[in-house]
């Protein structure tokens, strides 16, 4: 059974191995989450996947969310317009804007767990505008790890289930290789700007840290951890009242066995504990730490180019101080 289950999960990962988008089709997901900053704005990803690698080709956005027509319908007559201009209407995932860096919500696993039951090889694209205003293209694809999918198909959400499972936080979602695909065009066009002399761009992005950005992190994590805190006293309390229902239970259970041992019928007062223990949701609590993980390993990464760039100032400003001989 481990090996039939262990071939089954390579199988599945060999359905993804990447994700090759083309330069245009990022540029109109950009300027879509650009237009509606500050608000969180979702569209379609089209393209195919072929042998293993999603090329996502086309993407359009999704309807507001003030706007009363039927999304199905709107998605409908979206794919039948492309298909009359000879475009991709493959629908392969879909994006999702991420003011901050805020995306792991019960939200988008709903989403992304109906996607990828029609279309296993489904993706989400999750860009962020907020940072990439800070000089970095913050673009990255998820898809739900297979075993999760398993796990959230059961619709149970309690810890027991989750051990049952072998779910941990860090195994909601896997990040998918993504590269930016452009026409021999745009090369040529790169190229071409490479060889001028002059530029002109903005300095901003070589400040050795950006502190807004990093502030603004470690603030979600710190509300994050507090959440988590919160969310550890609701279950220990609720696992008091479990332990107290299962004496309780037990109780009953040793009256109505002794009634039944001396020929007497068992009241309703007796019977009354013969209810399901209540357990509590746990998806919250998961999703709580996975987020905390994810924020974690993005200061890791922020303090890293941090001091990369500290180091090269320190060895620029040692050499122009340094004595000539």
């Amino acid at each position: 059974n481990s090996c039939g289950s262990a071939m089954s999960r390579r199988a599945e990962s060999k359905v993804l191995q990447g994700v090759q988008i083309d330069g245009l089709a990022l540029l109109k997901i950009i300027k879509h989450c650009n237009e509606n900053k500050g608000e969180s704005v979702s569209g379609q990803l089209l393209g195919l996947n072929v042998e293993g690698k999603l090329e996502v080709t086309n993407s359009f956005p999704g309807l507001p969310a003030e706007e009363k027509t039927d999304p199905d319908a709107f998605l409908d007559a979206m794919m039948k317009l492309l298909k009359q201009v000879n475009v991709d209407n493959n629908s392969v995932g879909w994006y999702q804007s991420a003011y901050g860096g805020e995306w792991i919500e019960n939200d988008i696993i709903r989403t992304q767990y109906n996607f990828q039951s029609s279309i296993p090889e489904s993706v989400v694209l999750v860009y962020d505008p907020y940072t990439t205003t800070k000089g970095n293209l913050a673009v990255k694809t998820y898809r739900l790890n297979p075993d999760f999918m398993k796990f959230y198909k059961t619709k149970d959400f309690s810890h027991i289930n989750f051990a049952k499972h072998r779910i941990d936080s860090s195994d909601i979602f896997e990040e998918i290789p993504m590269k930016v695909h452009n026409s021999h065009l745009i090369h040529a066009f790169l190229y071409e700007l490479q060889e001028k002399d002059t530029f002109s761009c903005e300095f901003d992005r070589l400040d050795l840290t950006s502190d807004t950005l990093f502030r603004r992190n470690l603030s979600i994590m710190s509300t994050s951890i507090d959440e988590l805190l919160q969310d550890q006293n609701k279950f220990s309390y609720n696992q008091r009242q479990v332990q107290r229902l299962k004496q309780q239970q037990q109780q009953q259970r040793q009256k109505m066995e002794a009634k039944l041992a001396n020929g007497e019928t068992a009241d309703d007062e007796t019977t009354s504990v013969r209810r399901n223990i209540p357990y509590l949701p746990r998806m919250d609590a998961y999703l709580v730490a996975h987020k905390i993980t994810h924020y974690s390993k993005k200061l890791r990464t922020m303090i890293g180019q941090s001091m990369t760039k500290m180091f090269e100032v320190d060895a620029l400003c040692r050499e122009q101080t340094a004595p000539s001989l």
